[in-house]
């Protein structure tokens, strides 16, 4: 019975890591949560990190790293929302002028 229930991840999982990520312009990140900027958790992240509000646009993602191009943007890279983000990226892991337009390719 437990050959049957890891069956599927075997096959699932070579198609998974075989995914990549990129952007047309931007960085490619790999953020825990995104928010648009005229939100109140905006708001909260933009005052907290003394960030200038002016050319914000889109979304600010929060929790972010780089999707390293050496690991050509591997799935097992990011486990939660990718975003391409053009603007500043502040070493606390917050990234401006994000937009959740990933192009996905296998």
């Amino acid at each position: 019975m437990l050959s049957l229930l890891l069956m599927p991840s075997a096959v699932f999982l070579p198609i998974l890591a075989s995914i990549t990520y990129s952007c047309d312009s931007g960085i490619t990140m790999c953020c825990s949560s995104t928010t648009t900027v005229n939100t109140t958790a905006a708001e909260e992240i933009i005052v907290a990190y003394s960030i200038s509000q002016s050319g914000l646009s889109g979304l600010i993602g929060y929790g972010c790293s780089v999707i390293k191009a050496a690991d050509n943007g591997s799935v097992s890279e990011c486990i939660y929302e990718t975003a391409c983000c053009t603007g500043q990226y502040h070493s606390s892991g917050v990234a401006v002028n994000c937009t959740s337009a990933v192009t996905v390719s296998m």
